[in-house]
């Protein structure tokens, strides 16, 4: 399992939306992303049961804490979480 550290948000929306999510509005500094494509989440992660949405903070950055919570949210590991940022 690799470290967390804390990362700018632009780059957890890429997380997230690489694994199905899409943006689905913004109020303030809170972006509310919604599972759109159950079939490419299930293609990549199978059969899990992923939150249908999930809030990430517009933050510069966020901490791993709140990283944490979001991968959490997604079902997602640490190592899948880096590959999606790639």
């Amino acid at each position: 399992m690799s470290r967390l550290a804390p990362i700018n948000y632009d780059r957890v929306i890429k997380a997230l939306t690489n694994a199905g999510y899409k943006v689905s509005h913004q109020k303030g500094s809170h972006i509310v992303m919604q599972l759109s494509d159950k079939t490419k989440y299930a293609s990549i992660f199978g059969e899990r049961k992923p939150e249908n949405m999930i809030v990430v903070p517009a933050h510069r950055p966020i901490g791993k804490g709140m990283v944490r919570t979001i991968m959490r949210e997604a079902d997602l590991s640490v190592n899948e979480f880096d590959k999606l940022l790639a």
